[in-house]
């Protein structure tokens, strides 16, 4: 990291001002892999009486090296059996705990005592309430006791990492990459480095939407050995729950598929065809590439077919050069042999080699010079379009755009994009994509709670929660803003705190017309503003449809942020704004029904989801405790279809 840090500072212009350094990292993802984990001990909490239930779902993950410790709760001198086994386990050599609660969400004091006795014996603790506030005591366990497993190696990084920003850029800012595309100050990835796992493909997803202002679509960023995929819809990545170690973490990142695949994988050979693109790759094998070697250095060289070291099966073809040389023949010879990738591409290399390496190759499978260098990038795409299908099935992106990232994007895309029948785009600045996005990268705190009552004050204690926390983590409170979400079919309020770092530009902010353009990508050209604020715009339309049983109008409506991503959207709305004496007025008489209407409020700061409030009177209590004290507020009802 020091060297890569002083050849960007040698590059700058002299006085140039270094405001802000943003670090993706993939350490807790190779801590994992490569099993760097610690000796923790996973102490469970609860009733005495659930004990024999709390054992079964609280066993520490297959693979950690890991102890077991239950306390009750509901006994005496609680706080002396805490310490107790804490000091046990010190003694014996422990590196690191979990704690976890049943019921820890609903009360987290005990969590809390526990974690804070562990900190005072020098132990790196996780609580499970810390990373998960909805109801699972296994999800959170788990979740906890492997972030645990990652702290002692993750704090000796965040140490390594301090050390040299510091000496370079003394009092300058750094921010981590989290997986979810958001970004949080060294400290959070002191405490819950689990966060950062695929911060790389995040920060890559987010350089595509914050930089070129993608929408939706389908993202791959090609490296080496690698290829990631990702979508983005309405502007945002798409995320979900991560599995790590086959166990549910509850914590949410990117959606990423890996497939082993790209620029530089080796050639697998069959019978008379060929038989696989990767999972080896060049650069694992410590190969060049034979498109990036001057002709002479492949005259006379031969078709070798070898078995790699812990291969047990196939043959990966290589060119062997008199003198014993070998190079690789990867789809990025197959594309520079086709001349498919101009003289500015990252992956351009000389054609004449590419063409020397491909017609050894079609000598083997007897076919020509482009048959051999198209059926290795066919191969090759065949392993990508099959996660890119699933991804478009289960996001509902048919018909989007192909965008590649990652130097050899121009080798794969437009054969990925053909199978597809979708256009491809490669992006700018695409080998560098994953830098842009942490430099642009915002602070995000993100937090669920499971809903089981009505309980108005659960939203405004859960805002609170993720604002608190994301000002602690480095956010400006000026740029904060908040939105929340609730999600019927879990039972669960999501809300999501965003703020920029004092430092950092907020970057790609939209204009008026601008943002007008964007809603009249979704809701057509009658689109129009009926409420702006700081960070949001509220934009709704009318759109007549005639049938058998005459003419219907629907009135869509759409949220989107400063920089046009959207944040709600309701196909058939009615939208009150004014005072919020007007508006709680005119909610009157949609409040016909014992069952309250959806509704999301809008102020010039947040954007607030009460689907989880049913009951009307509730719901009115909430509104007029909220939006009392604010000038000018939209309400959104979602009107029954």
């Amino acid at each position: 990291m020091l060297s890569a840090l002083d050849r960007l500072l040698t590059a700058l212009p002299e006085d140039t001002p270094v405001l802000l350094v943003a670090h993706s990292t993939t350490q807790a993802t190779n801590a994992l892999l490569e099993g760097d984990t610690a000796w923790i001990g996973v102490l469970a909490l609860g009733p005495a009486r659930d004990e024999r239930r709390v054992r079964r779902v609280t066993q520490p993950p297959a693979g950690l090296k890991a102890e077991w410790a239950f306390v009750s709760s509901d006994g005496p001198d609680v706080e002396t059996r805490l310490r107790s086994q804490l000091e046990q386990w010190r003694g014996a050599g422990i590196q690191a705990v979990a704690i976890s609660e049943a019921f820890g969400v609903d009360d987290r004091s005990l969590e809390q005592r526990a974690g804070e006795i562990a900190r005072g014996l020098g132990l790196p603790v996780t609580l499970g309430s810390d990373l998960s506030g909805s109801y699972g005591l296994e999800m959170r366990t788990l979740g906890a006791a492997i972030n645990a497993s990652i702290l002692p190696t993750m704090l000796r990084t965040a140490q390594h990492v301090r050390q040299v920003v510091s000496t370079r850029l003394p009092g300058v800012p750094l921010l981590i990459i989290r997986g979810d595309g958001g970004a949080a100050s060294l400290r959070a990835f002191e405490e819950t480095p689990l966060h950062t796992v695929v911060s790389g493909p995040a920060a890559s997803l987010g350089g595509a939407i914050l930089q070129e202002g993608l929408m939706d679509g389908v993202f791959f960023e090609v490296g080496g050995t690698s290829t990631n995929i990702g979508a983005i819809k309405d502007g945002r990545p798409v995320l979900s729950y991560m599995t790590v170690l086959g166990v549910p973490t509850g914590l949410r990142a990117v959606d990423i598929r890996i497939a082993g695949v790209a620029g530089g994988s080796l050639v697998r050979l069959g019978k008379r065809q060929i038989e696989e693109v990767g999972p080896r790759s060049a650069h694992i094998a410590g190969l060049p590439y034979a498109s990036f070697a001057r002709p002479e250095q492949l005259r006379d060289a031969r078709l070798i077919e070898v078995t790699l070291p812990g291969q047990d099966t196939g043959h990966y073809a290589l060119l062997e050069t008199p003198s014993g040389e070998r190079f690789a023949i990867t789809p990025t010879c197959a594309a520079n042999a086709l001349g498919a990738i101009g003289e500015t591409g990252r992956a351009y290399g000389n054609e004449v080699s590419a063409r020397m390496a491909l017609a050894l190759l079609a000598g083997r499978l007897g076919a020509s010079v482009e048959a051999a260098a198209t059926a290795v990038l066919e191969a090759s795409a065949e392993k990508l379009v099959t996660p890119i299908r699933e991804l478009i099935k289960e996001h509902g992106l048919q018909g989007l755009p192909l965008y590649g990232g990652g130097g050899a994007a121009s080798v794969l895309g437009p054969v990925m994009a053909r199978r597809l029948g979708v256009p491809f785009q490669t992006l700018p600045n695409a080998d560098v994509i994953s830098s842009i996005g942490a430099a642009l990268a915002v602070i995000r705190v993100e937090r669920e709670r499971s809903v089981t009552r009505q309980d108005p004050t659960v939203a405004d204690l859960l805002e609170r929660e993720v604002g608190d926390e994301a000002v602690r983590l480095g956010a400006d409170p000026a740029s904060l803003r908040i939105e929340t979400e609730y999600l019927a079919a879990e039972g669960r309020l999501r809300a999501v705190a965003v703020g920029a770092h004092p430092l950092s530009a907020q970057t790609r902010v939209l204009g008026e017309d601008d943002l007008h353009a964007q809603a009249r990508l979704v809701l057509g050209d009658s689109a129009h503003l009926v409420f702006g604020g700081r960070y949001h715009s509220l934009f709704t339309a009318s759109i007549e449809r005639r049938g058998l049983f005459g003419r219907h109008v629907r009135h869509p409506a759409l949220v989107l942020d400063q920089c046009g991503v959207r944040l709600l959207r309701f196909d058939d709305a009615e939208v009150l704004s004014g005072t919020p004496a007007q508006v709680l007025s005119d909610l009157e008489r949609l409040l016909v029904s014992p069952v309250a209407p959806q509704v999301a409020a809008l102020t010039p700061a947040r954007l607030s989801d009460f689907a989880h409030l049913h009951d009307p009177v509730l719901l009115r209590q909430h509104l007029h405790d909220r939006l009392r004290l604010e000038g000018h507020v939209a309400l959104i009802v979602r009107q029954e279809t």
